[in-house]
């Protein structure tokens, strides 16, 4: 019997994200913004359609960053420097559902690479856009990418077939 959506919950939120660095820990974070590709290729024949595809290639993730309080930005980047794009360092943040049930995500091996800072009269704080790329990403403690050990199964499986 199939199971029918739940409408009476409400969805996952953005609880918090916490960047560790040198012992100290910044949270003044309004947003992260996440991408990750797999780029594949495939294989033709003579005819227009393709035959097959390949495994692919994962992209190093790109994401961006926003600190809603200039200060812990500019705190961060003192953290980091010298040179702080050339550092590593990793992102954990939690979403957070209105029964409470909660997901993590932690993305491993990320590095800034640039900054976007956008000053305007007004109201709110003054924010600063932080991009990144990452190596790995994990939600509840699961890799979301493919190990090299299950791609090397399946290479297996697929070579005795044959």
């Amino acid at each position: 019997m199939p199971t029918f959506p739940d409408y009476s919950n409400f969805a996952f939120s953005f609880s918090h994200a916490i960047i560790r660095v040198n012992d100290r820990i910044f949270t003044a974070i309004e947003n992260i913004r996440l991408s990750q590709r797999l780029q594949e290729g495939a294989v033709y024949g003579t005819a227009r359609a393709p035959l097959k595809r390949s495994a692919g290639q994962l992209e190093l993730g790109q994401g961006t960053l926003v600190f809603s309080d200039m200060s812990e930005a500019f705190d961060l980047i003192q953290s980091l420097s010298p040179d702080f794009m050339f550092r590593v360092f990793d992102i954990d943040y939690t979403l957070v559902s209105e029964s409470l049930e909660t997901r993590s995500i932690e993305l491993r091996s990320c590095r800034f690479t640039g900054l976007d800072i956008d000053h305007a009269q007004g109201p709110d704080a003054l924010p600063a856009e932080f991009p990144f790329s990452f190596l790995q990403m994990r939600v509840n403690g699961n890799e979301i990418a493919i190990a090299i050990a299950g791609l090397v199964q399946a290479v297996g499986a697929v070579t005795r077939l044959f």
